[in-house]
């Protein structure tokens, strides 16, 4: 046999190894996952059962108290009746006439007629009706809630520095210390009650009450005061799968569990101290805010960054150094972050870490990751999602993590040689390496940035979030010709990101429009019928029909996939519109460089001065203060 076909048949089979590896790690979480879900479901059944038996003790109790009562009921009835009867008898009319005449001397003289006249029977109270069989009231339909966006919640946080910059600019972050918390949530009322598993949150100051071993009697207090109020309660441990022993204590106060590592919920099912409560994975997610791609080139090199977690494991920490001493020569730049020792071998290479890591990933084309202490086949590794939000291309080592969660996006190796060589490739390869990037960067926007883990945290505790109502889109289409508007509504329509509802402004008649109605499904569609012929007065008219925060502008046979690339990227960037850079040199700032249409624009803005389509314009309005953000141009 050929030595290259044996190679190339051993490296199908190993694929083959790997993919079903994989595949048996993902059944054996999802076995998990089912169990933990049936002894949930055990437990739930287990307080139903003791709840129906409370209510049959009740039952007994008022059926009891029910036949009492209708006794007591018949009993009074009877002594009114002969009270009645003994007031109808003679005795008791010569009773009451001696009464009478005693007080004047003349009465004496009708005493007889008042005895031998015939009274009239005192009316005879009618029985009680018999007290009906007690029932449960029947149930009222609730008020339906309609879905909240996650910037209009109030958390009252107890969470580390880390978080706190992470979920501030989603929502108001109520912060308080252990001796004026209540103060504070007075004056705020919060929707939900989180703390995370950090013993320095809040700048330290529940350190006395989250340090192991400490009595939490004031956080026992807060979740209290949260519960009379019917607040959510939520601990989310961000530390798993090292410390969930260590927090367990914390955890079991609180009414919502949630943890980054899926494997860890049966665990926590597991204790007893837990057994009431709702238990949920969540995540850790990614702040676009902070790791976003920049405007500045990048090194056509790659980057590691050995932190404490990669030194902690030495097993981990040594496959780790041996990585990196085989990819060092193909154009990776190391550093390690302050107070990290790293070996003779590599302290030649590695530089001192000066910068924040969202900056640095923004200056380099590719990024290596490695496995570190902490990580887990059923947990995302935040850091790896930190970098592909970045813009940069990721490369990584094998690991069940990695592999099962972020394989699409990621290019992994399994051995050093192939590490090295994968890092070559792409950095020759700058138009596939381009490619990946953006699916990365597409990959955390759609899905794992704080917004929607924040929507993740309220829907766990029992609010009606929707972890996508800052990305409401309405697509507006000026098509007056039948043919142009079937194109754009049916474009627009089969988009896997497509808008929440497509307004199209037509002179066309209505009757020839119906084909489009009833042919679309996915998207409410709206017709206009409109007279005018100023586009902008077109667009601000349909605009204002909008019930979505961003509309999207596009030509009636425009590019109607370039949507998601547009607006996943419109609640993080601070901006008013986001197109297209007329240049790559342009991509990921606030410039005037854009290509008018296809655009997300806030919806007040268009509705106010509708949409140019000519740069000279778009420039103006630049300078008069409309901030307009430009994504990389559709390669």
């Amino acid at each position: 046999m050929d030595p290259t076909e044996s190679s190339t048949e051993l490296t199908r089979v190993r694929a083959e190894v790997e993919r079903l590896r994989l595949d048996l790690n993902r059944v054996e979480s999802f076995r998990r996952q089912l169990e933990a879900a049936r002894d949930q479901l055990r437990r739930a059944e287990e307080a139903i059962e003791r709840r129906d038996t409370i209510v049959r003790e009740a039952r007994k109790q008022i059926t009891t108290l029910s036949r009492n009562l209708d006794e007591a009921r018949r009993e009074t009835r009877a002594q009114r009746q002969a009270l009645s009867e003994a007031r109808g008898s003679r005795w008791y009319a010569m009773r009451d006439a001696v009464r009478w005449a005693k007080r004047r001397p003349w009465r004496w003289l009708v005493v007889p007629w008042k005895v031998l006249r015939r009274r009239e029977a005192e009316p005879v109270p009618e029985g009680p009706e018999p007290t009906p069989t007690w029932e449960p009231p029947a149930a009222v339909s609730a008020r339906p809630r309609v879905p909240r966006s996650p910037a209009s919640l109030r958390v009252a946080a107890l969470v580390g520095s880390g978080l706190h910059a992470q979920l501030e600019p989603e929502c108001t972050l109520v912060t308080f210390g252990p001796e004026s918390w209540q103060g504070v949530l007075e004056d705020s009322p919060p929707h939900v009650l989180l703390v995370e598993s950090d013993a320095y949150a809040n700048d330290g100051g529940w350190q006395g009450q989250l340090e192991e071993g400490a009595e939490p009697n004031e956080l026992r207090a807060v979740i209290a005061w949260s519960r009379a109020r019917q607040i959510p309660t939520v601990f989310w441990n961000t530390a798993d799968p090292i410390e969930l022993e260590r927090w367990l204590p914390i955890a079991a106060l609180f009414d919502n569990v949630l943890t980054v590592d899926g494997d860890a919920v049966a665990r926590y099912g597991a204790r007893g101290a837990l057994g009431m409560a709702n238990i949920a994975a969540v995540a850790g997610g990614v702040q676009p805010r902070t790791f976003g791609p920049g405007s500045s080139g990048r090194a056509n090199r790659a980057c590691f960054v050995v932190t404490e977690a990669h030194t902690e494991d030495a097993r981990l920490w040594g496959e780790t150094q041996e990585m990196l001493g085989a990819v060092k020569e193909a154009g990776v730049d190391l550093y390690a972050q302050p107070g990290i020792t790293v070996p003779p071998s590599l302290s030649a290479e590695v530089r001192e870490l000066t910068e924040p890591l969202s900056s640095l990933y923004r200056r380099y084309a590719v990024v290596l990751s490695s496995p570190a202490r902490g990580d887990s086949k059923a947990k995302i590794p935040r850091r790896v999602l930190e970098m592909l939000a970045s813009g940069a291309a990721v490369v990584a080592v094998a690991s069940p993590d990695v592999s099962l969660h972020l394989g699409s996006v990621v290019t992994t190796f399994r051995d050093n040689a192939d590490t090295a060589e994968g890092v070559r490739r792409l950095l020759d390869d700058e138009a596939g390496r381009a490619r990946i990037a953006l699916e990365g960067l597409t990959f955390v926007l759609r899905a794992h940035t704080m917004m929607h883990r924040l929507a993740a945290i309220a829907s766990a505790a029992g609010l009606a979030i929707d972890a996508e109502a800052e990305r409401r889109v309405a697509a507006l289409v000026l098509a007056d010709d039948v043919d142009d508007a079937e194109q754009a509504v049916g474009s627009l329509a089969g988009q896997s990101h497509s808008p929440d509802e497509i307004i199209l402004g037509t002179k066309s008649r209505a009757s020839d429009l119906d084909g489009i109605m009833n042919s679309v499904t996915g998207a409410r569609v709206r017709i206009v019928k409109q007279d005018g012929d100023g586009r902008a007065q077109r667009l601000r008219e349909l605009a204002r029909t909008s019930s979505t925060p961003w509309v999207f502008v596009t030509a009636a046979r425009g590019d109607a996939a370039l949507l998601e690339s547009l607006i996943l990227r419109a609640p993080f960037v601070g901006a008013d519109a986001v197109a297209h850079a007329t240049a790559p040199g342009a991509a990921d700032s606030l410039t005037a460089d854009i290509t008018p249409t296809p655009v997300v624009v806030r919806t007040s803005l268009v509705a106010e001065r509708g949409w140019p389509e000519d740069t000279e314009t778009i420039h103006r309005w630049s300078r008069e203060g409309v901030h307009i953000y430009a994504v990389e141009p559709p390669r």
